[in-house]
């Protein structure tokens, strides 16, 4: 498979952005939108990425509701090799996760399943998990969340 980068999975995301429907946008974290404007970039390069204390960065793409109801949102992260592990949590949404870039491990009940870049991670809605870069190089992949407390 060939490598994906954050402009080729962001295609796809500006085809739901047809569907209509309102998105939040900061300046300072997340790329300018909105849902009701029709199909779109969105532009990352924008966006200065958010660090957290754990020496992970995000970047808050967008977050709104689509026309027939449901909340949408994304963000590309990047996890550092040797990064500590995050805790898991659970969510009351449901997310895909593509990983761009490196190795991960996706934590979930008593389960530990690697995924690589190219690979896609389906977390259902109420899943305690934790993604872990589990490879020798920075990881990035990109988190899509649908429904539910989608912020």
């Amino acid at each position: 498979m060939s490598e994906m980068n954050r402009r080729d999975v962001l295609v796809g995301i500006s085809a739901l952005a047809a569907l209509g429907g309102q998105a939040s946008a900061q300046a300072t974290d997340k790329a300018a939108g909105d849902f009701a404007a029709g199909a779109k970039v969105f532009a990352l390069s924008s966006i200065t990425p958010t660090k957290a204390a754990n020496g992970s960065q995000r970047i808050i793409a967008f977050d709104g509701t689509l026309a027939t109801g449901e909340m949408l949102a994304a963000h590309e992260s990047w996890a550092p090799a040797g990064l500590p592990p995050a805790p898991t949590h659970t969510i009351t949404h449901s997310e895909l996760i593509v990983v761009l870039e490196g190795n991960l491990t996706f934590v979930h009940g008593d389960k530990q399943e690697p995924a690589a870049a190219g690979d896609v991670i389906y977390v259902a809605y109420g899943t305690n998990h934790a993604i872990r870069n589990t490879g020798a190089t920075t990881a990035r992949y990109l988190v899509l969340q649908v429904g539910g407390d989608t912020k």
